[in-house]
Formats: C-alpha cells, structure tokens, sequence
C-alpha cells in the first residue's frame, strides 16, 4: 500500500514536467477542476537488413545510427517484415487529475495488449492504465496545500499547481489521478514513389 501512496505523490510530482507536455487541458468537470497532461513521441526506422534464420532484423533511423533487434517468437508474422520496410513505434503517456464528489479511495490497474492478425505486417500494442483515487481529509488555503488519504489510510499533503483550485474543493471530496502509457509498434510497407 505505501506503492500506491508513492505512486500518487509521484503523479503529484509528475504534473510540472507534464505541464509542459505536447497537449494540456485544463477547465472544470461537474464544478470541479480537472487537468490532462499527454506526451506522445513517435519514431521510425527502416529496415535494412533480415537474418531469417537468428530472426535478427537490422534497422537504420533517421540520424543514421543502427539497431539489431532480434525478434522472438512472439513476433508470429516475421516473414511478412520486408528490407525498406519502416517499423514504427508511438509512445503515449497521459495523466488525467480530477476533483470528484465524495467517495471512497480505491487502486486500480488494468493491462490491454493487441497484435496483427496472421499474414498481417507486424503490430502489437499495451497499454497499461492505473487510477488513484484519494479523499481530500485538509486544505489549508494558507500553506497552498491539500492532504489526501489514500485507501491504505497514509496521508500525503501535496501542494497544487494551481491553488486557486483549492476553493472549489472540499474536504471529503475524491481527487482522482490516472495514469496511462502506451507503446505502439507496426511494420509498414513503404509505398511506392508516383512517377
């Protein structure tokens, strides 16, 4: 239980860094504040070389330097993978803050995964998703601060990073952090140059 009260001091901390990310929303929900962080970074690579019998596959990117990687057998769709293929891999991570009327704390977690169908190009994707919900127990509009008490029963006083969303809180209120990240990775055939 102190992991999950690490986690949402960490989220807490996470929301600066994360203020700065590539898309913000902030506003009210119900009445309450509410604010979205999401990074995404995307990459690509292409194929330059395929050793079908270690199942290495030899990829340049964009600054010139190489990458062996060797697929498993998880990778069911290898003899698709093609040289000039470009293998494509998206990283999303998102952090979702919002006050909610009163309730009770919980953790939860979940995990969803995907992958091509057979004589597909290569895919999978994960996604891993966890929520914290924690009860606003003090606010001390003074110091700037709110305590939340987890499901565990610890408390944590964070500091907001707007503190005028203090006033439109109340003691007994959830807040609700979610955090997800993604990671998606495709093999896609390069099409062919019109003339």
């Amino acid at each position: 239980m102190k992991r999950l009260m690490l986690f949402l001091a960490l989220a807490v901390l996470a929301v600066p860094s994360l203020a700065r990310a590539q898309e913000e929303k902030r506003g009210m929900i119900n009445g309450k504040p509410y604010f979205e962080a999401t990074d995404k970074v995307t990459e690509t690579a292409t194929v330059i070389k395929i050793d079908k019998k270690t199942r290495n596959v030899t990829l340049l990117d964009a600054s010139g330097d190489t990458l062996v990687i060797q697929c498993g057998p998880e990778v069911k769709n290898f003899a698709q993978i093609k040289v000039k293929d470009v293998v494509k891999a998206t990283y999303t991570e998102k952090l979702t803050i919002m006050a909610e009327a009163p309730g009770a704390p919980e953790v939860s977690h979940e995990t969803m995964a995907g992958a091509a169908e057979l004589g597909q190009k290569p895919s999978a994707s994960v996604t891993e998703r966890t929520q914290v919900k924690a009860t606003i127990t003090a606010i001390d509009k003074t110091a700037g601060t709110a305590t939340l008490k987890g499901m565990d029963g610890n408390e944590v006083v964070i500091t907001p990073l707007h503190p005028e969303n203090l006033d439109k809180v109340a003691i007994g209120d959830l807040v609700t952090f979610t955090y997800t990240q993604s990671i998606a990775l495709s093999v896609e055939k390069v099409p062919a140059k019109k003339k």
